[in-house]
């Protein structure tokens, strides 16, 4: 069964002042599969700033955990080379 964390949980792990300073979830999750959710992020600080895609995080893992990889990710763009964005169904 999947886990996910919600858009608020990870949004809340990643910026704890509340501040929406760090980046901002826009979309997600979306369960890739039963491993995998993706999240559309917009960094919002240096060095984050101007960046903006699709991460996927391991959806068994806690939103701390989560918001780190999405730091990580975003820290590394300018895309996340272990996400394919998620598309709508045909």
């Amino acid at each position: 069964m999947n886990m996910s964390v919600t858009a608020a949980a990870l949004q809340a792990a990643g910026d704890s002042a509340n501040t929406l300073n760090t980046f901002i979830v826009t979309q997600g999750p979306i369960a890739l599969d039963a491993t995998y959710d993706s999240f559309y992020v917009v960094g919002k600080v240096t060095p984050y700033a101007g960046r903006s895609m699709w991460v996927c995080t391991i959806a068994a893992e806690n939103a701390a955990t989560q918001a780190a990889d999405v730091l990580t990710a975003l820290l590394a763009g300018p895309v996340d080379n272990n996400c394919v964005a998620p598309t709508a169904p045909a």
